[in-house]
């Protein structure tokens, strides 16, 4: 039995789905009387560049747009990585407020541990627990750097019997399979479930609302490299 295939326009859907459970999370936790910190802003400012990301992505996938597209997953999957380094500062307060009044940057902070808050560290310790996410990292290079990925949407169409190819020179790709969107769309669709599932559960442990664990408030086991992606916040 042939298993069926998600469309592309179902496959869209299920990422504004996502969006609507992080909107959906955040707003039961902020509500009227809370007190933030420079660390909720911090957050907050996340989850609008979370939602604003996914929703140029969208935009990006219909108005075929593979290239811009693609660089998306890798800037979501920055989010989800800052987000869980928060975890490790040695002063969460104080050091968000630095970068917030500009006296030091994300990457120059040093964690609880020593070490230099860099890309690759912040990596390595989200996949410590998603092993999935540091291949996928290093992947996304690929998307973000000019690589044999941004190939396909410049070739329009192919003639064997006279040996010609076609080359579309455009901002907007053939329309030719929108089978070529199915990965990129997964993979952004699951880091911004997993970015939304951080933001949120930031703010719950924050706000007491609850435990520090936020496996298990989402129900979340550990996820191993190409498994699919979680059910969207509820």
């Amino acid at each position: 039995m042939t298993e069926k295939v998600m469309p592309l326009a179902e496959r869209l859907a299920a990422l504004e789905q996502v969006e609507r459970g992080l909107v959906r999370g955040a707003s039961g936790v902020l509500t009227t009387g809370v007190n933030l910190t420079v660390v909720d802003t911090f957050i907050l400012g996340a989850i609008k560049r979370t939602l604003s990301q996914s929703l140029a992505f969208r935009t990006l996938v219909k108005g075929w747009n593979f290239s811009s597209a693609a660089v998306m997953v890798r800037t979501q999957l920055d989010t989800a990585m800052r987000i869980n380094g928060i975890r490790y500062m040695t002063d969460m307060e104080a050091n968000i407020a630095d970068i917030f009044y500009g006296r030091t940057t994300y990457r120059n902070l040093r964690s609880k541990d020593g070490q230099k808050m860099t890309d690759a560290y912040l990596k390595q310790k989200l996949t410590e627990e998603h092993a999935w996410v540091g291949p996928f990292y290093d992947e996304l290079s690929d998307f973000v750097h000019l690589s044999f990925r941004h190939f396909w949407p410049v070739l329009a169409g192919t003639n064997d019997g006279e040996k010609t190819a076609y080359i579309a020179i455009h901002g907007e790709d053939p329309k030719k399979d929108e089978a070529n969107y199915y990965d990129v769309t997964d993979g952004f669709t699951r880091v911004t479930t997993l970015t939304s599932m951080l933001l949120v559960s930031f703010l719950m442990v924050r706000h007491n609302v609850a435990p520090t664990d936020y496996k298990s408030i989402w129900g979340v086991e550990e996820e191993e490299e190409g498994t699919e992606p979680t059910d969207a916040p509820a």
